[in-house]
């Protein structure tokens, strides 16, 4: 039995506590767990967890009055970038997403209070799922102060019983690990499961994803991932270890694609007076046809 420990005492780093200090962190992450990765009884389990928690109905259509699909888009967003700046661990990210679908599932909200419910989030999933939780203070600094910490501790509890204390969920970032490590070409580029990884962040900012069960938004991702990097792969394994419809994991695994290449087009700036100028030959303007070559897209 292996008992070596493999974690970087590097990774320490720099962090801001809310008031102005920097101060030095321990943010050591183990690396991943073969045996675990590997064990027959994972996937079973995480295929359970995620039905137990799965959503049912677009709550846009029949919870929320005042929540827009865009605004969801909007704090997601925020919160992605709360959690890159303070290098939070990856599962942080992805199960804030969740617990706040969760919430907006059963309770109408204003919008006024979806950025409290995306602080009490974030501090609900980072204490559950890292060593060093992020400080209250700190998170309703990054409101500009328009939350309090006040506030942010009366929600938490609230949010804990409209979860009903299961904090544990399934999310598309638990897949990814996994299933790379049982099919044959998901050690052959190192970078399929960091490319796979940022691609699934980009889909919990999506409403669009939002009844997509986080297996199949894995299967997608690492397909997706893979195809970009040229790797020599197959959906059907995937699909197989998950049990998955080939048809549907390729259809959702398309749509990341188009999600991919919206999201990475740079934005032309708009001009004041737009004239009709005659062209001697069409330009070459359109996407092509599989826009999944992101080794060129800055992760």
């Amino acid at each position: 039995m292996d008992l070596s420990c493999g974690e970087n005492l590097q990774n320490s780093g720099h962090i801001s506590n809310g008031s102005g200090r920097t101060v030095v962190v321990d943010m050591c992450v183990a690396g991943p767990d073969r045996a675990l990765d590997r064990d027959p009884r994972l996937l079973p389990n995480l295929l359970i967890l995620e039905r137990v928690n799965a959503l049912h109905t677009d709550y846009f259509e029949h919870v929320q009055i005042d929540i827009q699909p865009f605004m969801r888009k909007v704090v997601t967003t925020w919160m992605l970038e709360v959690c890159e700046e303070q290098q939070c661990e990856e599962q942080v990210y992805p199960l804030a997403v969740s617990y706040i679908d969760r919430f907006l599932a059963q309770r109408a909200i204003s919008r006024q209070q979806l950025q409290l419910l995306a602080v009490t989030a974030l501090l609900l999933a980072s204490k559950f799922r890292q060593c060093h939780p992020l400080s209250v203070d700190l998170l309703c600094a990054y409101t500009d102060n328009s939350v309090y910490p006040e506030e942010v501790r009366e929600w938490e509890v609230m949010l804990l019983q409209r979860l009903n204390w299961q904090l544990s969920i399934a999310t598309a970032f638990d897949f990814v690990e996994p299933l790379l490590a049982r099919v044959p070409w998901g050690r052959a580029n190192s970078l399929v499961r960091i490319h796979a990884l940022t691609l699934t962040s980009v889909c919990y900012t999506e409403t669009e994803f939002l009844l997509v069960p986080p297996s199949l938004i894995a299967v997608a991702c690492i397909t997706a991932a893979a195809r970009g990097l040229r790797v020599r792969m197959t959906i059907n394994d995937l699909c197989t270890l998950t049990s998955t419809p080939a048809a549907a994991a390729e259809l959702v695994a398309r749509h990341v694609e188009r999600v991919l290449a919206r999201e990475t087009q740079p934005q032309e700036p708009r001009a004041r007076h737009v004239q009709p100028v005659k062209q001697s030959a069409p330009e070459q303007t359109q996407l092509p046809d599989t826009p999944t070559d992101i080794q060129d897209v800055r992760f």
